[in-house]
């Protein structure tokens, strides 16, 4: 926390708030020596370190000022340190449900999901530390950051054996997206396909290209799987992004298609939903509210990554004129009727950013899927590696859901 203007930090900086000044002729100096004065005295006083990361956290929220948080976690606390019971936690909801929404009302369902969110060791007490872990992944997405998702930009979509038509404007258009809004987060996704991958038709005897043929998934099931041109084999040069696409060093990658059984056309999850990429758990621990998705093709990749967006509880925008499609919809307005029914609103790039609502039924929708799915959130290791490529994004691999107890 922030020092008093009288603390040691205080000091220091009226010190050196004395040195610019003397060190500065005439009414400068004083105009200097003033404003930064004014500042130290209006500094509020050293906060109880047991709360500082909590109610910078919350207040961030702009949902109530630190004094105010600060009286509203000692009141309901069980007085001994030791955390927050049910009753606490309770009051606790009610309070911040009033400031973030006045008209929705807290229902029992509402609570017990709340109490499942927080309750993370489920002892019946929320202990600080945990609650302050818990709230990191509720409140961020409620205060919210903004992630640009672009799928597929890679040399066989834009020029190559799978080629989309205009995918270099779709390119040009997302450069200009980045240059116009600066996102939270950007990440990229690839198809990574091996070799023997189940898509290829030339993996299947007798097949013919862009025919569908029956496959049994590793879950069982069974479905007609597209047989696409052989693209985006792992290390070729059709794999790699387009040299157009701007990319830059905090940006991640997130590969898809690993696996040879299955094709992904999603960049959260493979498309019988047996293994997931990072994607999820990048945007929770990155506080991600709104995702905004681009890229190729919009009738595949981009419109399946835009739908499991929504699923996973993320506001999601499919941005069409940053995307392409392989069969483009001739009537715009079932297209935008289609994603709209699947919870993701079809936008174009003037309307980004698009403002965010908050509300208590936007805070109860995301508090469920993160109930939902905390434990794996919580559990699931983060992995960390340079792309193979040499390219300057951070990579982020598949995993499988059922096996993986990283």
């Amino acid at each position: 926390g922030r020092g008093s203007w009288c603390s040691a930090p205080g000091l220091g900086h009226a010190v050196f708030a004395l040195g610019v000044a003397l060190a500065l002729p005439g009414w400068l100096a004083m105009l200097v020596f003033l404003l930064l004065g004014a500042r130290l005295l209006l500094q509020p006083a050293a906060r109880s370190s047991r709360l500082v990361e909590t109610c910078e956290l919350l207040t961030s929220t702009k949902l109530m000022g630190d004094e105010e948080l600060d009286r509203l976690l000692d009141r309901h606390e069980d007085g001994q340190g030791g955390g927050f019971l049910r009753e606490g936690r309770d009051a606790v909801f009610t309070e911040l449900f009033t400031r973030l929404d006045a008209s929705y009302v807290l229902g029992r369902s509402d609570r017990e999901c709340l109490h499942n969110l927080l309750d993370l060791d489920s002892d019946g007490r929320a202990a600080r530390d945990l609650f302050r872990r818990s709230l990191k992944l509720w409140y961020p997405p409620l205060r919210g950051k903004t992630a640009l998702i672009i799928v597929d930009l890679q040399n066989d979509f834009v020029t190559g054996s799978l080629k989309v038509a205009e995918g270099e404007q779709a390119i040009l258009n997302t450069n200009a997206l980045r240059k116009a809004f600066k996102f939270d987060l950007v990440a990229h996704t690839r198809d990574w396909h091996p070799r023997d991958h189940c898509s290829f038709w030339d993996n299947h005897e007798g097949a013919e290209m862009y025919s569908l043929k029956e496959l049994t998934l590793p879950d069982g099931t069974v479905t007609e799987q597209v047989m696409w041109p052989r693209h985006c084999v792992q290390n070729s040069p059709g794999s790699q992004f387009h040299s157009r696409l701007h990319i830059e060093e905090s940006d991640v990658v997130v590969s898809k298609g690993l696996r040879t059984e299955v094709d992904s056309y999603s960049g959260f999850f493979d498309n019988c939903k047996g293994s997931e990429t990072m994607m999820r758990r990048i945007m929770f621990e990155s506080g991600v509210t709104q995702v905004y998705v681009v890229g190729l093709a919009l009738d595949f990749c981009v419109g399946w990554t835009s739908q499991d967006a929504a699923s996973c509880g993320f506001e999601s925008y499919l941005v069409a004129d940053c995307a392409r499609a392989v069969h483009p919809e001739p009537d715009h307005r079932k297209l935008v009727a289609d994603f709209a029914a699947k919870g993701v609103t079809v936008i174009d790039s003037s309307q980004v950013p698009v403002q965010r609502n908050f509300k208590g039924e936007t805070a109860m929708k995301l508090a469920r899927k993160l109930s939902l799915w905390r434990v794996e959130l919580l559990t699931t290791s983060r992995s960390q590696a340079q792309t193979p490529d040499g390219g300057p994004a951070k990579e982020h691999q598949e995993y499988n859901r059922k096996d993986s107890s990283d």
